[in-house]
């Protein structure tokens, strides 16, 4: 009597595990998108947050015709990444903004928005928009699911 496996039984291994590959395999690139995400959801509010302090400290008020110069330098926060400009802070996953506005109609312009884009991953260039409580979406390339997928509400986003 011979020991081993026969070339059918080796094909039918590798048959199953090319079909529960197929089936994870999506399931896990969406759950590794959701948690690149999660580092925005969780630094947003905090660079909202630091900004407003600076705001009160130095007494600056929104919608006085011109903005104040904030900067991601005059914040009291301490962040990964590097500065590509006063208003730009980049990681590895994402480039985030100090705006005055927000992309589309669901916002209103002149008031303090934080934005972060996504730089990497499917849904790259779908920008997340943050105001106090409030996130909103705007998938760019990355298709119109982005946000949905992200659990995120869509905005009315602009060109």
């Amino acid at each position: 009597m011979k020991k081993g496996f026969t070339l059918i039984e080796l094909l039918a291994v590798v048959l199953i595990m090319g079909i529960l590959t197929a089936i994870a395999l999506p399931q896990y690139r969406r759950s590794v998108e959701r948690t690149r995400v999660a580092e925005a959801l969780q630094l947003m509010p905090s660079i909202y947050d630091a900004r407003e302090r600076l705001m009160t400290e130095r007494n600056w008020r929104w919608g006085s015709g011109s903005s104040p110069a904030v900067s991601f330098a005059k914040l009291d926060i301490d962040m990964k990444g590097k500065s590509t400009s006063s208003t730009v802070w980049k990681t590895d996953n994402f480039s985030y903004n100090l705006k005055d506005s927000c992309a589309g109609t669901s916002c209103t312009t002149g008031e303090p928005w934080v934005s972060a884009e996504i730089l990497k991953g499917t849904y790259k260039g779908t920008e997340i928009f943050y105001k106090g409580g409030k996130f909103l979406c705007c998938p760019g390339k990355a298709g119109s699911d982005a946000c949905s997928r992200l659990n995120l509400d869509q905005a009315s986003c602009g060109s």
